[in-house]
């Protein structure tokens, strides 16, 4: 069984994303954007450093950031595509991310930009779509789960 951090939309919640990184042992992080430079500044802080690997895309608040807009990796038997999702105009539905993800053949399409927490079941060549919520907002990220090939989605909050 291998466990997926999912986060997204920090925007200045640094002690969130330390809590997150410190208290959620993880297989891989997937960071969808709109925080990068926390995520640096939580790596940099990160003691003893993380073991996993952490993908990460920018998010059209990361202005100063060179980071991909989106990438594609492999990862416990599931192909995920993942994004911030405003080039896909998430915030009127995750539709168009889901069918172009799974024309490219990802199972799981990861998203942020929206601030709401999301789960879409994919529908013929469509993949599934995820949205972990927002750090900063709610202070929701999302956890996934797999085992045998399968994706288990939750959502957890940090404590206040």
């Amino acid at each position: 069984m291998e466990k997926i951090l999912v986060i997204s939309d920090v925007h200045g919640r640094l002690r969130d994303l330390r809590w997150v990184l410190k208290n959620e042992p993880a297989d891989a992080v997937f960071f969808l954007g709109d925080g990068l430079y926390d995520l640096d500044q939580a790596l940099e802080l990160q003691k003893p450093p993380l073991a996993c690997p952490v993908y990460r895309v920018r998010g059209n608040c990361d202005v100063r950031h060179h980071d991909p807009l989106e990438g594609m990796v492999p990862f416990g038997g599931v192909l995920f595509f993942f994004c911030h999702g405003h080039e896909y105009g998430v915030k009127m539905g995750a539709e168009r991310l889901a069918q172009c993800a799974g024309e490219r053949g990802a199972d799981v399409a990861l998203y942020g930009h929206t601030h709401w927490r999301a789960l879409e079941r994919g529908i013929g060549g469509a993949a599934t779509t995820f949205n972990p919520g927002s750090l900063r907002d709610d202070g929701s990220y999302g956890v996934i789960t797999i085992e045998d090939g399968q994706c288990s989605f939750a959502w957890k909050k940090v404590p206040q």
